[in-house]
């Protein structure tokens, strides 16, 4: 985080609570074998194995990490998953062709530049399906949320106490 704090949003990994709360967002039952749940920013894996236990099937999985370091902690500790070390800026390419039906992220977008905010922004627009979610979490607990399309409309909000920091998590479908 020192080196590099845009692209590490905290200095602690996301709790065993916020991580639920992120995975909570998916419904695996209603998943499809052409079906993707793309999680962006894994960091070391927490919300990854959230989603795990929650049910979201291996082959439905992708997850994209930036960093080089972290990318290769998540093929280690997961190795039978889809493991990317990408930019989320490419995150249409990386679908191949798949429905994404959600698309879990814990990038950091209050310290990314807004340029780079607003393309990754317009390639989960882009990429998720009609009627699929889309769930951030945020440290900044009051106001709303920086970047989000109109097409995209919130259907809940949740506070992470069990968090350092606490957090918020926002999920919206995208109409």
């Amino acid at each position: 985080m020192m080196r590099s704090p845009a692209d590490m949003g905290t200095i602690c990994p996301s709790s065993r609570a916020l991580a639920g709360a992120m995975a909570d967002a998916v419904s695996p039952s209603r998943l499809g074998p052409n079906d993707l749940v793309v999680e962006l920013g894994a960091g070391t894996g927490p919300v990854t194995a959230a989603l795990l236990s929650h049910g979201v099937p291996q082959s439905n999985l992708l997850v994209v990490e930036k960093s080089e370091p972290l990318a290769a902690c998540l093929k280690e500790k997961f190795p039978d998953l889809d493991v990317r070390c990408d930019a989320a800026e490419d995150l249409a390419g990386m679908a191949a062709g798949r429905n994404i039906r959600a698309v879990i992220s814990s990038l950091p977008f209050r310290t990314l530049p807004r340029d780079v905010s607003l393309v990754i922004m317009s390639e989960i627009e882009k990429s998720l399906s009609r009627g699929g979610l889309y769930a951030q979490f945020t440290y900044a607990l009051l106001g709303g949320m920086p970047y989000i399309p109109r097409s995209f409309k919130r259907i809940t909000t949740r506070i992470v106490l069990l968090n350092i920091p606490p957090a918020k998590v926002v999920v919206f479908r995208k109409s």
